[in-house]
C-alpha cells in the first residue's frame, strides 16, 4: 500500500477515540499505544493479506514498533503469510512471547494448534482464546497493534471491539456489490460500539495482464470509492492483484 502517509493523518480521528476509552483504563493492554482493527463483513476479500502488508510496512517503512494479532481463530492465515513455523515461548509469569518476523511481533491461534486442525468452538470459547492472545501475551512496548479481525459482525466481533478498546478500524472490501454490502454492515457494527472508521481499502481492484499491460476490472470498477463517498468516510486507496502477493 503506497499511501502510508494516510495512516499518520488518522491521528486526529484516533485521538478522539482515546478520550472515549479513558473511562475504561482497566481494559487497556499495557505497553500498547494504539490498536487498529483490519476488518471486513465478508471473508475472502484479502483482509488478512492487507493486515500483514500494513503491519510490515508500518514496521519497516515508518519505523514503528508493531504487533500483529491474528484474531481469525477459525482460519488463522498469518503464520503462513509471515513464514512462521515455531511456537511461542513462555515467560516466567506464563505469558506467551510473540514470534517476530519481518520486524513485526506476531501472535496467532495458528501457532498454538496443529496444522490443518479444525477449531469447532462456540462463541464463549473463542472469546476466551482471544483474551489469552491479547492480555496473555508479552507484547512489550508497541506503537500499534494491528488486529486481523474474523469476518462477520456477530458476538465475537462485537466483544473484541469493546474489549480491545480499538483506536480505529480499517475496512477492506473488493469492488463487488455483495462484498460492499457486507462491508457496510461491518462499518455499522463499529459505529454502534463507538469505534471510528479510518477508511476503506479496495482490494483486488484490477488485474494487469502480464503480456499486454491492459487492466481488467474483474470485480467491477470504483465500487469502494463510491461506497466511501456515500457513507462519508475516507477512501484510502486501491490494491491490485499483483501487489497483494508480494510477501
Amino acid at each position: 500500500m503506497k499511501r502510508l502517509s494516510w495512516f499518520l493523518s488518522c491521528k486526529r480521528r484516533v485521538g478522539g477515540v482515546r478520550g472515549y476509552s479513558a473511562t475504561k483504563k482497566e481494559l487497556k493492554i499495557d505497553g500498547i499505544k494504539h490498536t487498529i482493527a483490519i476488518a471486513s463483513g465478508k471473508g475472502g476479500v484479502g483482509k488478512s493479506t492487507t493486515a500483514v502488508n500494513l503491519a510490515v510496512a508500518l514496521a519497516n517503512k515508518c519505523h514503528l514498533n508493531v504487533g500483529l494479532l491474528d484474531a481469525d481463530v477459525y482460519g488463522p492465515n498469518v503464520p503462513i503469510m509471515m513464514k512462521i513455523h515455531q511456537k511461542p515461548e513462555l515467560t516466567e509469569d506464563r505469558k506467551m512471547v510473540p514470534v517476530e518476523s519481518y520486524g513485526v511481533k506476531c501472535m496467532s491461534m495458528g501457532l498454538l494448534v496443529e496444522n490443518n486442525a479444525a477449531l469447532v468452538w462456540r462463541g464463549p470459547m473463542v472469546s476466551s482464546a482471544l483474551e489469552k492472545m491479547t492480555r496473555g501475551v508479552a507484547w512489550g512496548d508497541l506503537d500499534i497493534l494491528v488486529v486481523d479481525m474474523p469476518p462477520g459482525t456477530g458476538d465475537v466481533q462485537i466483544t473484541m471491539s469493546q474489549r480491545l478498546l480499538l483506536s480505529g478500524a480499517l475496512i477492506v472490501s473488493t469492488p463487488q456489490d455483495v462484498a460492499l454490502m457486507d462491508a457496510r454492515r461491518g462499518i455499522k457494527m463499529f459505529s454502534n460500539v463507538h469505534v471510528p472508521i479510518l477508511g476503506i481499502v479496495e482490494n483486488m481492484s484490477y488485474f494487469t495482464c502480464p503480456h499486454c499491460d491492459e487492466r481488467s476490472y474483474i470485480f467491477g470498477r470504483g465500487g469502494s470509492r463510491k461506497a466511501a463517498d456515500e457513507m462519508g468516510i475516507p477512501f484510502v486507496g486501491t490494491i491490485r492483484r499483483e501487489e497483494q502477493e508480494r510477501l
